[in-house]
């Protein structure tokens, strides 16, 4: 907008200064015509003689032949800058003779080129000022309502969709409409936002009873079942205590949108809960599941929801699991503000690229081709993590495969060794 303006000030003063010049040059022709003329009825009528007299920068001669030259032409002579004409001359006594007329035209020159530089200074000033004007225009019409209006926007959040609208009235006009604009819109999202979160938290609520019911079911068939029998109820079983489970992490990520997750956060040992993860998981896997020594013998204490934890490891565990065939590796690690408890594989890991993708609701690695899966296992650690004021990180394993940590602040940094 800014070079618009300039540009159109420049391009105003272009064709000003053009004007001028074409003006100034066709007057100058005029006025050599005019005095050419009148040189000339003179010496028809015998009330002028030559020479001409000195002083007005003029000078005229009777040529015996030569071309006629009826348009004035530029000459130089010396320093000085002559407007030449020659036009045929009918004497009083008969005789015919070519009139030459010169003019001294170097003063209008000067002239000329001192009010084109005045010119050139005026532009050149008005550029000046109205670069600062329209710099002071749109940062304070333009910059500094977008700058307000952009911190109006990134301080609203998911929780506040409906409920926080902002100030069309605080806003400058020409914003005022975009402002309404965006309420209106905000108000559709929130409604529309509203009905997914109870669709969800009910359905959940209305699968749990019936999963429940065909799990137990299940499990109570499976003792009196036959041989034959026995394998379908157990997979049967199996698959009601999954989709169970998937009803609980769809309750999780319901609740979490809608800012109601319920969390016990205590004070909690770190090893602490890492062994007991590794006594409730081992079953799992007895033979691929490991346990590293204790870090430090200082206990290494955080704030987190006990059951929560427990969640996000055996979802990581699983996942180690599912992904890898070597040994899974349970560890707690500790830096000078945090502790990280690692589920380290032997898999093929998560490429750097993906890191951030796979930690997406419903997204899977390239790595996860083949295998069995929803998508939703990291979504659930990371929004668990988030409640807890932790974070959940992906890198690499010391021995290649994935490491997975859940990060969480210290509260009392280990003794110096």
């Amino acid at each position: 907008m800014q070079s618009t303006s300039l540009l159109a000030v420049v391009a105003g003063y272009i064709a000003l200064l053009a004007f001028g010049s074409s003006m100034a040059e066709a007057e100058r022709l005029q006025r050599h015509q005019r005095l050419v003329g009148q040189i000339q009825a003179g010496l028809r009528g015998g009330t002028l003689s030559l020479p001409l007299p000195p002083g007005f920068d003029v000078e005229a001669d009777l040529l015996p032949d030569g071309p006629v030259e009826p348009e004035p032409i530029l000459r130089p002579i010396g320093d000085a800058s002559w407007l030449v004409s020659r036009r045929p001359l009918l004497l009083p006594n008969g005789a015919g003779a070519l009139l030459e007329v010169r003019q001294n035209i170097t003063a209008s020159l000067r002239s000329q080129r001192r009010d084109q530089l005045l010119l050139v200074a005026a532009a050149g000033g008005s550029m000046l000022l109205t670069s600062l004007l329209l710099r002071l225009v749109i940062w304070r019409g333009l910059l500094m309502p977008l700058q307000s209006l952009t911190g109006d926007l990134a301080s609203l959040s998911v929780d506040s969709l409906g409920t926080v609208s902002l100030d069309p009235v605080g806003q400058s006009q020409e914003l005022q409409p975009i402002v309404t604009a965006f309420n209106q819109l905000q108000s559709r999202l929130a409604e529309a936002w509203q009905r997914e979160r109870r669709f969800v938290d009910g359905v959940a609520h209305e699968l749990r009873t019936p999963i429940t019911v065909i799990s137990g079911h299940a499990q109570s068939l499976q003792a009196d079942a036959s041989e034959v029998i026995r394998p379908v109820v157990g997979l049967i079983a199996a698959e009601a205590t999954r989709l169970g489970d998937l009803i609980t992490v769809m309750l999780d990520f319901a609740r979490g949108d809608a800012g109601r997750l319920s969390l016990s956060i205590s004070e909690l040992d770190a090893e602490t809960l890492v062994l007991e993860a590794f006594e409730r998981l081992q079953a799992l896997a007895p033979d691929r599941l490991r346990l590293a020594a204790p870090a430090n013998d200082a206990a290494l204490m955080i704030h987190a929801d006990a059951e929560r934890v427990q969640q996000c490891l055996a979802a990581l565990v699983e996942n180690a699991l599912k992904f890898s065939d070597g040994a899974v590796q349970l560890a707690v690690t500790t830096s000078s503000d945090a502790v990280s408890l690692h589920v380290r594989d032997q898999g093929p890991g998560i490429p750097e690229a993906e890191r951030t993708q796979v930690l997406e609701r419903f997204v899977r690695g390239s790595t996860a081709i083949g295998t069995r899966g929803s998508g939703i296992g990291l979504a659930t650690v990371v929004l668990l993590m988030q409640a807890m004021q932790g974070e959940l990180r992906i890198a690499d394993a010391p021995a290649a495969g994935a490491d997975l940590q859940l990060r969480f602040k210290i509260l009392a940094p280990p003794p110096a060794p």
